[in-house]
């Protein structure tokens, strides 16, 4: 049994929104604010049999903040479906939440208005923002199945559910301290033999004996008795020191975690990181999982086991989030696991299979399983799947965690496309009672640089495609037009003593120049229909677009300044402008072209001016386009 799918209306961020979850390991990713918080408070509406009454009492604050209220007062609903409920136990949970589904059964929560509410609702639109809900004539209720039925809910059956939440700001060391934490509810749930429970008394009362002994533990205690016996009368109580009370429930209470590098070196929690003792404090949750999972606690009614982490990757460095990561993907742990996260190192070491992504489009929040976007029985998109699981590394998964993405070739466009894009668009702030004018960046937009290391845009354009990721996206591709015959004085093909035709590179000066090469072709032709997706293609590459660009002066003072290329063929380009000069430079700089890319950057920073070429700036256009205006709204 596990949670499949959950419908969540009118709820904190969430307008209309659906999610479907994995039987065993959801990791759901996104930006910030997106929503992912606020999904984990909507389960536990449901789910969480802690929760007391006036919790789940909701405020105007948990309203959608964008309701516009006419004739009728809004509710929240948050829906749940659950699937594969096969076993007896899972059958009698759920007899009374079972759909017309095999297998399947719904739990809703709803606030609402109540039926006999005497307070009118606006009966022109009004925004929710500029009304005060009548929120004590207000209900929650939770009820299974398709629909509601005059039925009492039986809120012993949620207690069947057990969930441990480890929530984002935990506070994990005070937990592991504390006489009534984690240690000891896993403890309490088993049973010792009745000669351990013995045996451990024994000591106890052994070295309770030894501290007696002591001529100076002796004194004090005296000591201690005769000052109460005076304060108190020979009616008061004595006290007696020791090593505590040797009934098995005292004795959990005095255990503790101790921690440290190796066996007989341990040092208390309280001295330890918070990274660290917050994978002890998942360590502890995991073996309460699995001692369920081999039935070694006894009398313990954990029908579904669900783990909720929010952020793991808090207070850890990027070593141990791996190590983290890489425990949950290899291990089946039982029952259901809910992860979020804001890290790459996390989402770069799991299946597809296991990412959710929330984000947005046309201002809605939407949810997407990764893995679904690939029809792995189509070859070329197993090998899409293949190919991104092998290369989504810790850089390349920021694709995940922006509203936009701009996928380009290699280390030339990472370097200086955000330089570009803060050259070319500014915004305007006060700053001491004065306005001024700043640069954008990338990141402000919610735009993700992707570089894919080459040409291989098609496994990480497929996350964009029909079945994929709504959001916009937009690749900056060479052109690399193909090689052209050469041609004698009267027109004909020049061949080689091999008998094969010479041929040359090309270097346009227009858009319809030459032919442009296969590759290129291919991704504008396949991806034309998508409204979400651009490619915006050169003349030749990044860098002879960009000296073809009416940059001359620009690129004979870099080339001069960092001596590049031989003195000859400086001496040469020197003289050079234009076409000509785009070509001869190209030459020079095509040997060694991500040193000239950091070349070009010292030289912007250092606030030279540079023109940048039309196809960068269309891109970045089109990345910026409102939704409203595609729309014709």
């Amino acid at each position: 049994m596990y949670i499949s799918d959950v419908e969540i209306l009118n709820y904190r961020s969430f307008e209309k929104f659906s999610v479907s979850l994995n039987e065993g390991l959801s990791i759901i990713i996104g930006e910030n604010n997106i929503g992912k918080s606020n999904f984990l408070d909507a389960l536990s509406l449901i789910f969480n049999s802690n929760y007391s009454l006036r919790k789940r009492v909701l405020q105007q604050e948990d309203f959608w903040n964008g309701l516009i209220i006419q004739s009728a007062w809004p509710e929240i609903m948050i829906e749940a479906t659950l699937q594969g409920i096969k076993t007896e136990n899972e059958l009698a949970i759920t007899s009374r939440w079972l759909t017309r589904n095999p297998g399947e059964a719904k739990l809703t929560y709803k606030y609402r208005p109540k039926a006999n509410i005497s307070v009118p609702p606006p009966t022109e639109p009004t925004a929710i923002g500029k009304v005060r809900l009548p929120l004590h004539e207000y209900e929650w209720v939770i009820y299974g199945g398709e629909s509601e039925t005059l039925d009492t809910f039986d809120f012993n059956m949620l207690s069947k559910f057990g969930i441990e939440y480890v929530g984002a700001l935990r506070d994990a060391t005070a937990e592991l301290k504390k006489s009534s934490g984690q240690l000891q509810r896993i403890l309490k749930n088993f049973d010792l033999e009745e000669k351990e429970l013995q045996k451990i008394s024994d000591k106890i009362s052994e070295l309770n004996g030894q501290i007696m002994q002591g001529k100076d533990i002796q004194k004090v205690q005296g000591d201690i008795n005769s000052h109460l016996e005076r304060i108190t009368g020979s009616l008061g109580q004595q006290v007696k020191i020791q090593m505590g009370e040797t009934d098995y429930d005292s004795l959990l209470g005095d255990l503790k975690v101790l921690i440290g590098a190796r066996e007989g070196n341990v040092h208390s929690v309280n001295m330890n990181g918070l990274g660290y003792n917050n994978l002890l404090y998942i360590s502890l949750l995991l073996t309460q999982y699995t001692a369920i999972k081999e039935k070694r606690i006894q009398n313990h009614d954990y029908i579904f086991p669900l783990l909720i982490v929010e952020e793991p990757e808090a207070h850890l460095h990027n070593h141990l989030q791996k190590f983290l990561a890489n425990y949950f993907f290899d291990q089946k742990v039982v029952g259901q696991v809910i992860m979020t996260t804001h890290s790459s190192h996390v989402s770069s070491h799991a299946e597809l299979d296991s990412l959710i992504m929330f984000y947005k489009a046309s201002d809605k929040t939407l949810s997407k399983r990764i893995g679904t976007i690939f029809d792995i029985e189509k070859k070329p998109e197993h090998e899409y799947k293949r190919y991104l699981e092998r290369w989504l590394d810790a850089t390349k998964s920021d694709i995940f965690f922006g509203r936009k993405v701009l996928l380009v070739e290699g280390i030339a466009e990472r370097l200086l496309i955000p330089r570009f894009f803060s050259m070319l668009y500014k915004k305007k702030v006060i700053v001491k009672d004065q306005e001024v004018e700043i640069e954008k960046t990338l990141e402000e937009e919610g735009i993700s640089l992707i570089s894919v290391d080459g040409v291989a845009f098609r496994p990480f354009l497929q996350l964009f495609g029909p079945t994929g990721l709504n959001m916009k996206c937009v690749v900056l591709t060479d052109s690399d037009p193909e090689s052209v015959p050469v041609k004698d004085k009267d027109g004909n093909e020049v061949r080689g003593s091999d008998d094969k035709v010479i041929k040359e590179e090309v270097y346009p000066t227009g858009m319809n120049d030459f032919e442009i090469c296969a590759r290129t072709k291919g991704l504008i032709e396949d991806f034309r229909p998508l409204s979400n997706v651009y490619i915006s293609n050169n003349l030749k590459t990044f860098e002879y677009d960009l000296m073809l660009e009416d940059n001359s002066t620009f690129f004979k003072d870099l080339i001069n300044e960092y001596k590049l290329g031989t003195v000859q063929d400086r001496e040469r380009i020197i003289l050079l402008d234009g076409h000509e000069f785009a070509k001869e430079a190209y030459k020079v700089i095509s040997k060694e072209k991500g040193q000239f890319s950091q070349f070009v950057l010292d030289e912007l920073n250092n606030n030279k001016n540079l023109n940048i070429p039309v196809y960068i700036q269309q891109a970045f256009d089109f990345l910026l386009k409102e939704e409203e205006e595609e729309n014709h709204d």
